[in-house]
């Protein structure tokens, strides 16, 4: 069986007994069924996740007293559910990895994907970027709205996968500026006619730890963009003898670099 997995964005430990956030409660209790007694999963995105145990649900009733009861109450105003956390699991099941993901801006659908992906591949940082050619532009209020849409997304995805370590999501910058960033790890950036195979470069590498990946939009980059990258210390390298879509270019990178220098072994 299953245990349901849920984040929640608070200090957590053992011994605690804590209120659900409203969404989560919601998922929980009206989307999953849960009942008292059920037993789940909490984690903060700090590391590590904690054992938890449903209790009945503090309800509101219409003379505003409170009332406990394991089954939901439609009368009812207002629901607290609550979980009694009795154990700590440290296992964090973070890559060893760093890898950051600098994803060129895709339709809402290709990028959610890109991300989700991403997330069970166990990316580190999901960096979404503007390029000439992205078919999707996002700025002002479009854009806080869509940095909550994929922040939920990785949430999601981390909650399905295991990862009790969120990764951190940039809010969406256009590749000039990001490539002004300075850093530490290997620069990757993937080209379809680029010479070079990307595997078998990875498979010559000796202890790596930190990498970028740089994948171009639905219409690739312009040839100026790969040249500004090439400037700012980016290797170009091919994939593989066919071209990948925008969102599924980042996860099958993501899968390769994990397979020969990560944890997918």
């Amino acid at each position: 069986m299953v245990i349901p997995r849920f984040y929640v964005p608070q200090p957590l430990a053992v011994g605690q007994c804590v209120t659900l956030p409203e969404v989560v409660a919601n998922h929980a209790v009206r989307v999953l069924r849960l009942q008292a007694g059920d037993s789940l999963v909490l984690f903060n995105g700090e590391g590590g996740a904690y054992e938890g145990t449903l209790l009945a649900q503090v309800v509101e009733d219409e003379s505003g007293r409170g009332r406990r009861e394991g089954k939901q109450s439609r009368a009812s105003k207002q629901r607290d559910v609550q979980v009694q956390l009795s154990g700590f699991q440290p296992d964090d099941r973070a890559s060893p990895l760093r890898i950051s993901l600098w994803q060129g801006v895709s339709a809402a659908e290709r990028m959610d994907t890109t991300w989700q992906k991403s997330v069970e591949l166990g990316v580190h940082r999901c960096v979404p970027v503007e390029t000439r050619r992205c078919v999707t532009r996002l700025d002002g209020a479009r854009a806080e709205k869509r940095h909550a849409h994929w922040q939920g997304v990785i949430v999601a995805a981390a909650e399905q996968c295991g990862l009790n370590r969120l990764p951190e999501l940039n809010t969406v910058q256009s590749l000039t500026e990001a490539l002004r960033e300075s850093g530490t790890g290997i620069r990757i950036m993937l080209d379809p006619d680029a010479v070079e195979s990307y595997p078998a470069w990875l498979e010559r590498q000796q202890g790596l730890t930190d990498l970028t990946l740089l994948i171009g939009p639905e219409g690739g980059f312009a040839p100026e963009e790969i040249e500004a990258a090439k400037a700012a210390g980016f290797l170009c390298f091919r994939l593989g003898p066919r071209v990948f879509r925008t969102e599924t270019a980042g996860p099958v990178a993501l899968a390769v670099t994990q397979a020969i220098a990560g944890d997918l072994r």
